[in-house]
């Protein structure tokens, strides 16, 4: 069985007639991406059909029908499934018997954001199909991958900076990142490099929220950070991408505090070390490194990774786990 692909390294794979797909996840950008992608490199090469039909409305003999019925106009079909999680037993067989003895002249993609692969039925279905998972994004790495494929796309290489910001400032949402990018791209012209001054019309306002978490936790004042996770939790946050940002922060400590026991100044500190850190609050991460001390970063640093394990377990309470990590944080000399 082929692995799974990721929807953002799907641009590189290359759909052919006869492959059948198990679109896997809740983004909609992605699952979009994916199929109009399929149906491009599909339509390039062959004149095909295109049927949509959705699991919550289709019955089993219309579905067979669908799956089982070409039409004189063309010699090859795209069915797309959508809502596949919600078809009834008797038409998620239907759909599982039709790889027992797939065409090799249709392609068939299954929407779904879940699939229960311990039912006999989602394994003959996963069994016929290359998977591509949609999953939303996590945390800042994902979106920098794919923020990184679609410049290649549109031909466009953004400044370190402004990766950084772009990254960093934008919702973690697929659908307004590439919005908020058309919009950059629109506004740049022809020009291909991107500055960080392009991004003055930036609406994300994710920055603002994870800036007075990291003021907080600079401070050392727990109760503000506390309040912080709390808003970052309403707006969406998941558990992890703050667990992430908060590796991130103290590892920018972690790093300035070892560069000034090297004797190195402030100012070299800022202007050559720390790119991925705003402009213009590199001075004030340079003040929060101040208090704390590289002996308590390293035990921050541990208690970080014994929190991930944690966050990973399903069993566990992951706000509150949260949130005692801060204090336990917090709490080191």
């Amino acid at each position: 069985m082929a692995e799974n692909i990721n929807a953002l390294n799907f641009a590189s794979h290359r759909p052919s007639l006869g492959q059948n797909y198990l679109i896997q996840g809740s983004d909609a950008h992605l699952i979009d991406k994916v199929l109009d992608r399929i149906k491009r490199s599909l339509s390039q090469e062959n004149e095909i059909d295109i049927s949509i039909v959705y699991g919550d409305e289709i019955k089993a003999a219309e579905l067979g029908e669908y799956l089982d019925t070409f039409t004189i106009f063309s010699s090859s079909k795209l069915v797309i499934i959508r809502n596949t999680e919600a078809l009834l037993k008797k038409e998620l067989e239907v759909l599982a018997d039709y790889f027992e003895s797939p065409s090799e002249i249709q392609t068939v993609a299954i929407v779904t954001e879940k699939a229960n692969k311990t039912m006999s039925a989602w394994k003959k279905i996963a069994a016929g199909c290359q998977t591509v998972i949609c999953d939303p994004p996590r945390f800042v790495g994902e979106m920098r991958t794919w923020l990184m494929e679609e410049l290649r796309r549109i031909g466009k290489v953004m400044t370190p900076g402004a990766i950084a910001e772009f990254t960093n400032r934008i919702e973690l949402d697929y659908a307004t990142a590439a919005n908020e990018l058309l919009k950059i791209d629109l506004l740049v012209g022809s020009r291909k490099q991107i500055t960080e001054r392009d991004l003055d019309s930036l609406s994300g306002s994710r920055a603002g929220t994870q800036i007075d978490f990291f003021r907080a936790m600079g401070a050392r004042k727990t109760k503000t950070a506390l309040e912080a996770v709390n808003l970052m939790l309403e707006s969406d946050w998941e558990p992890l991408q703050i667990h992430f940002s908060m590796f991130r922060f103290f590892s920018n400590l972690w790093k300035i505090q070892l560069l000034k026991a090297r004797h190195i100044t402030d100012s070299e500190i800022s202007s050559k070390h720390i790119p991925d850190i705003y402009p213009t609050q590199r001075k004030e991460y340079l003040g929060f490194a101040r208090n704390y001390s590289i002996k308590g970063l390293e035990k921050i640093m541990e208690l970080l990774l014994k929190t991930d394990h944690k966050l990973k377990s399903s069993t566990i309470d992951k706000r509150l786990e949260l949130d005692l990590s801060i204090i336990n944080i917090l709490g080191q000399k």
